[in-house]
Protein backbone atom coordinates (compact mmCIF):
# COMPACT_ATOMS: atom_id res chain seq x y z
CA UNK A 1 0.00 0.00 0.00
CA UNK A 2 2.40 2.59 0.92
CA UNK A 3 4.18 1.51 -2.48
CA UNK A 4 1.88 2.26 -4.41
CA UNK A 5 1.27 5.92 -2.58
CA UNK A 6 4.95 6.97 -3.45
CA UNK A 7 4.35 5.84 -6.77
CA UNK A 8 1.44 8.40 -7.26
CA UNK A 9 3.48 10.79 -5.25
CA UNK A 10 6.12 10.61 -8.11
CA UNK A 11 3.54 10.52 -11.16
CA UNK A 12 2.20 13.74 -9.81
CA UNK A 13 5.56 15.63 -9.16
CA UNK A 14 6.24 14.33 -12.85
CA UNK A 15 3.05 16.14 -14.15
CA UNK A 16 3.62 18.84 -12.26
CA UNK A 17 7.00 19.45 -13.69
CA UNK A 18 5.40 19.11 -17.17
CA UNK A 19 2.94 21.62 -16.73
CA UNK A 20 5.80 24.07 -15.57
CA UNK A 21 7.61 23.72 -18.48
CA UNK A 22 4.45 23.96 -21.16
CA UNK A 23 3.90 26.81 -19.66
CA UNK A 24 7.37 28.64 -19.63
CA UNK A 25 6.80 31.91 -22.56
CA UNK A 26 8.72 30.97 -26.00
CA UNK A 27 11.93 33.39 -26.34
CA UNK A 28 11.69 35.53 -29.87
CA UNK A 29 13.21 38.25 -31.46
CA UNK A 30 12.24 41.37 -31.69
CA UNK A 31 12.50 43.50 -34.69
CA UNK A 32 11.60 47.15 -35.89
CA UNK A 33 11.17 49.30 -39.11
CA UNK A 34 13.60 51.29 -40.93
CA UNK A 35 13.64 53.83 -43.39
CA UNK A 36 15.01 53.02 -46.70
CA UNK A 37 14.04 53.30 -50.48
CA UNK A 38 11.69 50.91 -52.05
CA UNK A 39 11.15 50.65 -55.75
CA UNK A 40 8.33 49.20 -57.42
CA UNK A 41 8.64 47.35 -60.66
CA UNK A 42 7.40 45.56 -63.28
CA UNK A 43 9.65 43.11 -64.41
CA UNK A 44 10.27 41.36 -68.05
CA UNK A 45 12.57 39.20 -69.50
CA UNK A 46 13.81 40.31 -73.26
CA UNK A 47 17.09 40.36 -75.48
CA UNK A 48 19.78 42.53 -77.09
CA UNK A 49 18.87 43.89 -80.74
CA UNK A 50 20.39 46.70 -82.81
CA UNK A 51 17.79 49.60 -83.06
CA UNK A 52 18.16 48.92 -86.90
CA UNK A 53 17.94 45.14 -88.09
CA UNK A 54 16.92 44.24 -91.68
CA UNK A 55 16.40 40.80 -92.76
CA UNK A 56 18.08 41.01 -96.49
CA UNK A 57 16.82 38.09 -99.66
CA UNK A 58 15.90 38.09 -102.94
CA UNK A 59 13.24 39.28 -104.71
CA UNK A 60 12.70 36.75 -107.20
CA UNK A 61 13.67 32.99 -106.94
CA UNK A 62 16.77 32.22 -108.13
CA UNK A 63 19.80 29.92 -107.42
CA UNK A 64 22.61 31.39 -105.18
CA UNK A 65 26.12 31.47 -107.27
CA UNK A 66 28.59 33.33 -104.78
CA UNK A 67 28.61 34.45 -101.24
CA UNK A 68 30.34 37.79 -101.00
CA UNK A 69 30.26 38.72 -97.31
CA UNK A 70 30.57 37.00 -94.10
CA UNK A 71 29.01 37.32 -90.40
CA UNK A 72 30.88 39.77 -88.64
CA UNK A 73 31.76 41.71 -91.35
CA UNK A 74 30.92 45.28 -91.94
CA UNK A 75 29.06 46.32 -94.91
CA UNK A 76 28.45 49.93 -96.78
CA UNK A 77 25.17 50.32 -98.19
CA UNK A 78 24.67 49.44 -101.70
CA UNK A 79 27.37 46.66 -101.35
CA UNK A 80 26.86 43.61 -103.07
CA UNK A 81 26.03 40.76 -100.27
CA UNK A 82 25.74 37.88 -102.97
CA UNK A 83 24.66 37.31 -106.27
CA UNK A 84 22.72 34.76 -108.17
CA UNK A 85 22.87 32.49 -111.83
CA UNK A 86 21.38 34.56 -114.43
CA UNK A 87 21.90 31.88 -117.17
CA UNK A 88 18.46 31.73 -118.02
CA UNK A 89 17.91 35.22 -118.02
CA UNK A 90 20.42 35.58 -120.48
CA UNK A 91 18.69 33.31 -122.41
CA UNK A 92 15.65 35.27 -121.98
CA UNK A 93 17.62 38.61 -123.44
CA UNK A 94 18.70 37.18 -126.35
CA UNK A 95 15.19 35.68 -126.81
CA UNK A 96 14.24 38.96 -126.28
CA UNK A 97 16.53 40.81 -128.45
CA UNK A 98 15.45 39.00 -131.57
CA UNK A 99 11.51 39.05 -131.25
CA UNK A 100 12.51 43.17 -130.93
CA UNK A 101 14.58 43.36 -134.53
CA UNK A 102 12.09 41.24 -136.28
CA UNK A 103 9.21 43.41 -134.29
CA UNK A 104 11.03 46.28 -135.69
CA UNK A 105 11.64 45.31 -139.21
CA UNK A 106 7.65 44.28 -138.75
CA UNK A 107 6.86 48.14 -137.99
CA UNK A 108 8.89 49.70 -141.09
CA UNK A 109 7.06 47.19 -143.48
CA UNK A 110 3.75 48.29 -142.18
CA UNK A 111 4.67 52.38 -142.67
CA UNK A 112 5.82 51.24 -146.17
CA UNK A 113 2.29 49.75 -146.39
CA UNK A 114 0.47 52.19 -144.74
CA UNK A 115 1.90 55.03 -146.97
CA UNK A 116 1.38 53.14 -150.14
CA UNK A 117 -2.11 52.54 -148.89
CA UNK A 118 -1.67 48.96 -149.43
CA UNK A 119 -3.03 47.85 -146.04
CA UNK A 120 -5.34 49.58 -143.64
CA UNK A 121 -4.04 51.77 -140.60
CA UNK A 122 -4.84 49.35 -138.27
CA UNK A 123 -1.93 47.12 -139.12
CA UNK A 124 0.09 50.06 -138.29
CA UNK A 125 -1.52 50.15 -134.67
CA UNK A 126 -0.48 46.40 -134.22
CA UNK A 127 3.01 46.56 -134.94
CA UNK A 128 3.44 49.44 -132.92
CA UNK A 129 1.89 47.86 -129.98
CA UNK A 130 4.29 44.77 -130.61
CA UNK A 131 7.21 47.09 -130.49
CA UNK A 132 6.07 48.21 -127.03
CA UNK A 133 5.05 45.11 -125.83
CA UNK A 134 8.84 43.80 -126.61
CA UNK A 135 10.36 47.19 -125.18
CA UNK A 136 8.24 46.63 -121.76
CA UNK A 137 9.11 42.97 -121.44
CA UNK A 138 12.92 43.98 -122.01
CA UNK A 139 12.73 46.96 -118.82
CA UNK A 140 11.15 43.96 -116.85
CA UNK A 141 13.81 41.60 -117.68
CA UNK A 142 16.73 44.23 -117.10
CA UNK A 143 15.17 44.33 -113.46
CA UNK A 144 14.76 40.71 -113.12
CA UNK A 145 18.71 41.04 -114.06
CA UNK A 146 19.55 42.99 -111.70
CA UNK A 147 18.30 41.32 -108.46
CA UNK A 148 20.65 38.90 -109.48
CA UNK A 149 22.90 41.14 -107.09
CA UNK A 150 22.02 41.04 -103.73
CA UNK A 151 22.64 44.53 -102.04
CA UNK A 152 22.85 45.94 -98.72
CA UNK A 153 20.37 48.35 -97.92
CA UNK A 154 21.82 49.97 -95.19
CA UNK A 155 25.22 50.21 -93.30
CA UNK A 156 26.39 47.84 -90.63
CA UNK A 157 27.35 44.58 -89.88
CA UNK A 158 26.26 40.89 -90.71
CA UNK A 159 24.89 39.48 -87.96
CA UNK A 160 23.95 36.55 -90.02
CA UNK A 161 24.36 34.86 -93.26
CA UNK A 162 22.43 31.70 -94.18
CA UNK A 163 22.32 29.67 -97.73
CA UNK A 164 25.23 28.25 -99.49
CA UNK A 165 26.52 28.23 -103.65
CA UNK A 166 24.48 26.26 -105.34
CA UNK A 167 21.59 26.56 -103.26
CA UNK A 168 18.22 27.48 -104.85
CA UNK A 169 16.66 30.60 -102.93
CA UNK A 170 13.00 31.56 -103.26
CA UNK A 171 11.92 34.73 -103.46
CA UNK A 172 11.72 36.68 -99.95
CA UNK A 173 13.90 34.19 -98.22
CA UNK A 174 16.29 36.04 -95.89
CA UNK A 175 19.41 35.51 -96.52
CA UNK A 176 21.08 37.91 -94.39
CA UNK A 177 20.65 40.01 -91.28
CA UNK A 178 22.27 43.53 -91.24
CA UNK A 179 22.43 45.92 -87.58
CA UNK A 180 24.01 48.48 -86.63
CA UNK A 181 25.78 47.81 -83.45
CA UNK A 182 26.19 51.44 -82.76
CA UNK A 183 22.92 51.35 -81.38
CA UNK A 184 21.58 48.62 -79.49
CA UNK A 185 18.00 48.58 -77.54
CA UNK A 186 16.07 45.57 -75.41
CA UNK A 187 12.98 44.16 -77.01
CA UNK A 188 11.06 42.95 -73.77
CA UNK A 189 8.09 40.94 -73.18
CA UNK A 190 5.54 42.26 -70.74
CA UNK A 191 2.81 40.29 -68.92
CA UNK A 192 -0.93 41.67 -69.93
CA UNK A 193 -1.49 41.99 -66.33
CA UNK A 194 1.25 44.19 -65.45
CA UNK A 195 1.30 46.43 -69.40
CA UNK A 196 -1.62 49.22 -67.83
CA UNK A 197 1.44 50.12 -64.99
CA UNK A 198 4.12 50.69 -68.14
CA UNK A 199 4.61 54.34 -69.52
CA UNK A 200 6.75 55.30 -72.25
CA UNK A 201 10.17 57.47 -70.96
CA UNK A 202 9.98 55.09 -67.40
CA UNK A 203 13.63 54.05 -66.07
CA UNK A 204 14.51 50.76 -66.37
CA UNK A 205 17.26 48.81 -64.77
CA UNK A 206 18.73 45.57 -66.51
CA UNK A 207 20.94 42.65 -65.76
CA UNK A 208 22.19 40.48 -68.68
CA UNK A 209 22.75 37.01 -67.09
CA UNK A 210 26.24 36.73 -69.65
CA UNK A 211 27.90 39.84 -67.42
CA UNK A 212 27.08 38.34 -63.62
CA UNK A 213 25.98 41.08 -61.48
CA UNK A 214 26.70 44.00 -63.43
CA UNK A 215 23.70 46.24 -64.22
CA UNK A 216 22.75 48.79 -66.38
CA UNK A 217 20.11 51.78 -67.17
CA UNK A 218 17.84 52.09 -70.07
CA UNK A 219 14.40 53.58 -70.68
CA UNK A 220 11.07 52.39 -72.09
CA UNK A 221 11.29 53.73 -75.68
CA UNK A 222 7.76 52.07 -77.15
CA UNK A 223 4.56 49.86 -76.66
CA UNK A 224 3.30 47.75 -78.67
CA UNK A 225 -0.10 48.75 -79.02
CA UNK A 226 -1.72 44.84 -80.27
CA UNK A 227 -0.67 42.24 -77.81
CA UNK A 228 0.38 38.76 -78.36
CA UNK A 229 -3.28 36.87 -77.10
CA UNK A 230 -1.14 33.30 -77.02
CA UNK A 231 1.54 34.89 -75.14
CA UNK A 232 -0.66 36.86 -72.86
CA UNK A 233 2.31 40.05 -73.40
CA UNK A 234 2.79 43.03 -74.72
CA UNK A 235 6.79 44.20 -76.93
CA UNK A 236 7.90 46.78 -74.58
CA UNK A 237 11.41 48.38 -76.52
CA UNK A 238 13.72 49.65 -74.07
CA UNK A 239 16.58 52.27 -74.99
CA UNK A 240 20.00 51.50 -73.17
CA UNK A 241 21.41 55.07 -71.88
CA UNK A 242 25.11 52.98 -71.73
CA UNK A 243 25.43 49.67 -72.58
CA UNK A 244 28.19 47.66 -71.39
CA UNK A 245 30.80 47.02 -73.65
CA UNK A 246 30.70 43.56 -73.49
CA UNK A 247 26.90 43.23 -74.63
CA UNK A 248 26.37 41.50 -77.33
CA UNK A 249 23.41 40.90 -79.73
CA UNK A 250 20.99 37.91 -78.50
CA UNK A 251 22.12 38.41 -74.98
CA UNK A 252 18.78 37.84 -72.47
CA UNK A 253 18.17 40.37 -70.50
CA UNK A 254 16.34 40.85 -67.28
CA UNK A 255 14.50 44.04 -66.91
CA UNK A 256 13.22 46.00 -64.22
CA UNK A 257 10.46 48.85 -65.30
CA UNK A 258 10.31 51.44 -62.42
CA UNK A 259 6.86 52.13 -61.68
CA UNK A 260 7.49 54.25 -58.30
CA UNK A 261 10.79 54.80 -56.18
CA UNK A 262 10.38 56.10 -52.23
CA UNK A 263 13.07 56.95 -50.61
CA UNK A 264 12.24 57.04 -46.98
CA UNK A 265 9.77 54.09 -46.75
CA UNK A 266 8.86 51.78 -43.80
CA UNK A 267 10.23 48.54 -44.10
CA UNK A 268 10.77 45.64 -42.43
CA UNK A 269 12.29 42.13 -42.77
CA UNK A 270 9.77 39.58 -44.73
CA UNK A 271 10.41 36.93 -42.21
CA UNK A 272 8.35 39.01 -39.90
CA UNK A 273 4.68 38.48 -41.98
CA UNK A 274 3.12 35.35 -41.54
CA UNK A 275 -0.17 35.45 -44.00
CA UNK A 276 -0.08 39.37 -44.33
CA UNK A 277 0.10 39.97 -40.90
CA UNK A 278 2.62 41.22 -38.15
CA UNK A 279 3.11 39.40 -34.64
CA UNK A 280 3.52 41.68 -31.69
CA UNK A 281 3.90 40.91 -27.86
CA UNK A 282 0.48 42.61 -26.03
CA UNK A 283 1.06 44.51 -22.44
CA UNK A 284 0.21 40.36 -20.86
CA UNK A 285 3.32 38.77 -22.67
CA UNK A 286 1.17 37.10 -25.12
CA UNK A 287 1.49 36.98 -28.72
CA UNK A 288 -0.94 38.45 -31.18
CA UNK A 289 -1.30 39.59 -34.44
CA UNK A 290 -1.49 42.99 -36.22
CA UNK A 291 -3.11 44.09 -39.37
CA UNK A 292 -0.87 46.16 -41.67
CA UNK A 293 -1.26 47.77 -45.51
CA UNK A 294 1.55 46.68 -47.15
CA UNK A 295 3.32 48.33 -50.22
CA UNK A 296 6.23 46.86 -52.42
CA UNK A 297 7.41 43.32 -51.70
CA UNK A 298 10.98 43.26 -52.65
CA UNK A 299 14.51 40.55 -52.39
CA UNK A 300 13.95 40.26 -48.37
CA UNK A 301 12.19 43.01 -47.30
CA UNK A 302 8.41 44.17 -47.37
CA UNK A 303 6.91 48.10 -47.20
CA UNK A 304 4.79 48.80 -44.50
CA UNK A 305 2.03 51.60 -45.90
CA UNK A 306 -0.01 51.76 -42.49
CA UNK A 307 -0.92 49.97 -39.16
CA UNK A 308 2.82 50.02 -37.31
CA UNK A 309 4.53 52.99 -35.91
CA UNK A 310 7.78 53.52 -36.77
CA UNK A 311 9.71 52.80 -32.93
CA UNK A 312 7.05 49.93 -32.89
CA UNK A 313 8.66 46.72 -32.59
CA UNK A 314 7.31 42.99 -33.71
CA UNK A 315 8.54 39.46 -33.72
CA UNK A 316 10.93 38.54 -36.00
CA UNK A 317 9.95 35.57 -37.20
CA UNK A 318 6.67 34.02 -35.77
CA UNK A 319 6.49 30.53 -37.29
CA UNK A 320 5.06 28.31 -35.30
CA UNK A 321 3.68 30.43 -32.90
CA UNK A 322 -0.62 30.52 -31.97
CA UNK A 323 -2.74 33.54 -31.33
CA UNK A 324 -2.50 34.15 -27.08
CA UNK A 325 0.92 32.28 -26.82
CA UNK A 326 3.02 33.32 -23.84
CA UNK A 327 6.36 34.66 -25.34
CA UNK A 328 9.23 36.56 -24.49
CA UNK A 329 12.05 38.75 -25.69
CA UNK A 330 14.90 36.84 -25.87
CA UNK A 331 18.09 38.26 -24.25
CA UNK A 332 20.50 39.98 -26.69
CA UNK A 333 23.42 37.68 -27.03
Amino acid sequence: MRKTWILGALALATAGAAVFWWSRPTPVTLVQPTRGPAIEAVFATGAVEPERLIAVGPRVGARLSALLVDEGQAVQAGQVLARFETQELEAQRLELEARQRQAQLALQRAEQLVAQRFVASSELDRARAEVDALAAQSQRLAAQRGYAQLLAPQAGVVLRRDGEPGQFVPAGQALFQIGDLARLRVSAEVDEEDIARVREGMPVVLRAAALGEQVFDGRVQSITPRGDPVARAYRVRIALLQAPSALRVGMTVDANLIHARREQALLLPASTLREGKLWRIDAQGRAETLAVTLGVRGEGRVELLSGLAEGARVIADPTGLREGQRVRERAAP
